[in-house]
């Protein structure tokens, strides 16, 4: 079987399942990019979805995507004062949300209407997730073979 695309391990977790968006994001992201995260990691990003449980902040998918790109282009060992690159992404993702979907509202982005989706949700967050494995095309997490996992 070939290797499941980002966007489609995200609809694995997402549609038809009980798992926010922030939580199919956070699931896809550590099996699409081996990461290897701990369970903490994955209760910490498991808040932040519908809007922080609240449904007036920002899109849950959003974020963790946000703390992937951070993951991905910080340095290890210092201070992301200068992630020009991590930066650049996380403008680009931004750009493309409120170019596509006027708003990072979760309350607002629940009420759009999205022609072949039910459930705007679903395709707001497969959206998120190809211009996500876009963004990070061809990068990977390099550690040391005794470091350990991430996140533990």
């Amino acid at each position: 079987m070939a290797e499941m695309k980002l966007y489609e391990l995200v609809n694995h977790y997402h549609i038809g399942t009980e798992l926010t968006c922030a939580e199919a994001m956070f699931m896809a992201c550590n099996e699409y990019y081996h990461l290897n995260l701990s369970e903490e990691t994955r209760k910490m990003f498991s808040v932040m979805g519908l809007g922080m449980q609240t449904e007036q902040s920002c899109c849950g998918a959003f974020t963790v995507a946000v703390g992937i790109i951070g993951l991905m282009t910080a340095k290890e060992g210092q201070t992301d004062v200068n992630n020009m690159e991590g930066y650049r992404m996380i403008a680009e993702l931004t750009d493309f949300m409120l170019g596509f979907y006027g708003t990072l509202h979760c309350v607002e982005l629940q009420r759009l209407e999205i022609v072949g989706y039910e459930n705007p949700c679903h395709a707001i967050v497969e959206a998120l997730a190809k211009k996500l494995e876009e963004l990070l095309a061809g990068r990977s997490i390099l550690r040391r073979a005794d470091a350990g996992q991430i996140g533990s």
